[in-house]
């Protein structure tokens, strides 16, 4: 198995020479490299499989924390605020891994060959954030679809195939059934994610929980404690993080002004911006972003 992830380390260090977080021939496939250890930062975590093949990262979403090493993954069905770092062992090995985007067709399409959970496996919620050691034929694919982004005609019509294997070794592995979950029709996991969904798609309006919960066919009571459960917050919660963090990233990426930034994310008030993203972020947002383009960005995405 350490030759497996040694393998895959090493094709990705071929691809990406440079830190930071490269696209691929593959569509929806990214390889990530940093040479330095991080201090714990409020990010927004991609909806995507996460295989580290060197260093190691740390995940906290609400009281959880998931420690992932070299040879094991993350996955996370949907997008998620959290807290995270990156831990490298010495400045000759960096953080590497290989990110595959979650795209909830190409899962559903791939979950329904392989069938739903039983009964005792469905039913219950789970936290949208899962974690385990890649198995032999995970890393086997990973170490494939490494070598395949070498050449990119090669990648672009091998590419998606691996991909689809690799979302087979998930689904089928330890975690699956619960995974599965979240692109199976009526669940309440589903309709969840399809809330959560309609959330990130409208940040810059309002929305009624009643209204969601009754769209989800639930209570509101129920829809609450459900959507806590698979998302470690409460709806608003999950909107006003996701709402401060979209404004960081258009400060720093799109060079917006706070009061720009602040509207464009759905704030009717400046001032109100100002206090909760210093609430979240500890700074200021005009201090916060020029922190952050002085030292290049830093806007990690894992």
């Amino acid at each position: 198995m350490s030759g497996m992830h040694s393998e895959l380390a090493a094709t990705i260090a071929r691809f990406v020479r440079t830190d930071g977080f490269h696209p691929s021939p593959v569509p929806g496939v990214h390889c990530v490299r940093y040479s330095n250890t991080d201090r714990r930062a409020k990010r927004q975590w991609r909806a995507c499989l996460a295989i580290v093949a060197q260093g190691c990262k740390e995940v906290l979403l609400g009281r959880d924390t998931y420690r992932c090493a070299e040879g094991r993954y993350t996955a996370t069905p949907i997008p998620l605020p959290v807290i995270s770092r990156i831990a490298i062992a010495a400045p000759d090995r960096p953080f590497l891994a290989i990110l595959i985007d979650l795209d909830p067709l190409t899962v559903a399409e791939v979950a329904a060959q392989i069938g739903p959970p039983t009964a005792e496996e469905a039913g219950s919620t789970s936290r949208a954030l899962f974690s385990g050691a890649a198995d032999k034929g995970m890393l086997e694919a990973a170490a494939r679809l490494g070598r395949v982004l070498q050449a990119p005609d090669r990648a672009r019509v091998l590419g998606p195939l691996i991909v689809r294997e690799l979302f087979y070794h998930l689904l089928t592995g330890p975690e699956g059934a619960a995974i599965r979950e979240f692109v199976s029709a009526g669940s309440a996991m589903h309709r969840i994610a399809n809330a959560a969904f309609m959330i990130r798609t409208n940040l810059h309006s309002s929305f009624d929980v009643g209204a969601l919960a009754k769209a989800s066919g639930m209570s509101r009571s129920a829809f609450f404690q459900h959507f806590r459960d698979v998302t470690a917050m409460s709806p608003i919660q999950y909107q006003k993080r996701l709402r401060l963090l979209e404004a960081r990233r258009l400060m720093i990426e799109d060079d917006e002004t706070a009061e720009r930034s602040s509207f464009r994310v759905g704030y009717q008030s400046a001032s109100q911006f100002s206090r909760e993203y210093v609430r979240m972020f500890g700074v200021s947002p005009r201090r916060d972003a020029g922190k952050l383009r002085r030292v290049g960005g830093g806007l990690r995405l894992l």
